[in-house]
């Protein structure tokens, strides 16, 4: 009688860890956490075009906001729906919300700041903001 209690046991562990598995994305195993998806930065005298890769991401989901010299992406990749009965066997898309954060080498120009999304690439333009011109302060005499 032991050995059937303790098979039973072992059975229910084993569908309930089928059921964890095989049921669900894995993602959805472990509290959402943002992906990152990948960037390149290039950068030239006074300018710098940032491209990240957002395949299967709405454009209508992507938000892009400048500050100073940090630049933020982020928005959110919806989860396909599966036909009922289907199961993931490999799963190494990320799916949720995402969000990346590039450090420019400058301050950049909000006004210069264009970004363009096709083919699930975006695309960023931004200009430095020009350095001050250097003034000659004049030293005057100190009146006693």
């Amino acid at each position: 009688m032991p050995s059937d209690h303790l098979e039973n046991i072992q059975r229910q562990f084993e569908r309930m860890f089928h059921d964890i598995v095989y049921n669900r994305h894995p993602s959805a195993h472990f509290a959402e956490q943002p992906w990152v998806p990948p960037a390149d930065l290039v950068v030239s005298e006074g300018a710098a075009r940032v491209i990240i890769e957002l395949a299967g991401v709405p454009r209508e989901s992507v938000r892009v906001r400048l500050r100073g010299a940090r630049l933020e992406v982020s928005g959110r990749r919806p989860q396909p729906q599966e036909p009922a009965g289907a199961h993931y066997h490999r799963a190494e898309i990320y799916f949720g919300e995402f969000s990346r954060v590039i450090e420019l080498p400058w301050v950049a120009n909000e006004a210069s700041v264009v970004a363009t999304y096709r083919d699930g690439m975006l695309e960023i333009r931004l200009q430095a903001v020009p350095a001050p011109r250097p003034t000659d302060v004049p030293v005057r005499e100190r009146s006693t």
